[in-house]
């Protein structure tokens, strides 16, 4: 295990989600030394799986619902045709450019981005199992834990990706499928 002197801060952030980034750039802001560990990408499951996406989608979904009113609108569109696969694409790429302006305030306030898992070792230390291998230790005089929510697995459900799955895999699919059963209706549900 390592401890480097570049990994000592006044602040780890561990979350890079909404809550994570938005507290590390108070923090530099204020002129605190930062470090923010982040296990998969800058923004959190809204700006990547949740909010952020499904409003891409939502908004195909609406201009597509206004094309096929056009009667009512004062025009005819003849032949128009959907393609599901490009929404999808199109959703990941607004979320794509989004982490990117999630990362330039990162470089632009001076924070440090870590990816990997972070977890609590003692006061003021941080573990980090990074993400391409290897330990390191934070140290810092003061931690943030900003790790958000997961939605809950059902007990006895297997999550196959295909017939049952999660909110990230249904934001993947490549297919509209002819119908779906959600369960759950907070906010991963609604969207």
């Amino acid at each position: 295990m390592n401890t480097f002197n570049d990994m000592v801060s006044d602040v780890v952030v561990v979350g890079g989600g909404p809550g994570g980034y938005v507290a590390a750039i108070r923090a530099a802001q204020l002129g605190l030394k930062v470090i923010l560990v982040e296990k998969e990408h800058l923004g959190g499951v809204c700006l990547n799986w949740g909010c952020i996406p499904t409003k891409s989608l939502l908004r195909n979904a609406e201009v597509i619902a206004l094309l096929r009113q056009g009667k009512t609108f004062g025009f005819t569109l003849d032949g128009f045709q959907t393609d599901f696969a490009a929404a999808v694409d199109r959703s990941r790429k607004v979320a794509g450019r989004l982490v990117k302006g999630v990362t330039a305030l990162m470089r632009k306030n001076g924070i440090r981005v870590v990816e990997g898992t972070g977890s609590i070792a003692g006061p003021g230390t941080v573990q980090v199992t990074l993400d391409d291998g290897g330990e390191i230790q934070l140290q810092a005089n003061h931690v943030i834990v900003a790790t958000g929510a997961r939605a809950r697995a059902l007990t006895g459900v297997t999550v196959d990706g295909e017939r049952i799955v999660t909110a990230r895999h249904a934001l993947e699919m490549r297919t509209l499928p002819a119908s779906v059963v959600i369960v759950g209706a907070g906010p991963i549900g609604m969207e």
